[in-house]
């Protein structure tokens, strides 16, 4: 890997992000010692979609492609409707 001093990259930011789009990794130098290092983006860096994760193997596809039912509400101790329930408690 090639090192570069922060005033090289100054002077020739474009040449240099050039090089790192061409795929060259570069270490940046402050006084000679290493401080950064430039590159090309990685393409884990980027979000895969679950389709692209199950071909990969990354995950495992659902064993069930639908959704489990919905629970059946609980019904208010008073008898009444839940929103009836939240006019009394806005009343206090």
């Amino acid at each position: 890997m090639e090192r570069i001093a922060i005033r090289e990259l100054r002077n020739q930011a474009s040449r240099v992000v050039r090089r790192a789009h061409a795929g060259e990794r570069l270490i940046i130098t402050v006084d000679g010692v290493p401080a950064a290092e430039i590159g090309p983006v990685s393409s884990a860096e980027r979000v895969a979609s679950l389709d692209e994760l199950i071909a990969t193997g990354g995950v495992i596809a659902p064993r069930l492609r639908t959704l489990p039912s919905l629970p059946k509400p609980v019904p208010a101790p008073s008898g009444g409707s839940s929103a009836d329930v939240l006019a009394e408690l806005r009343e206090r």
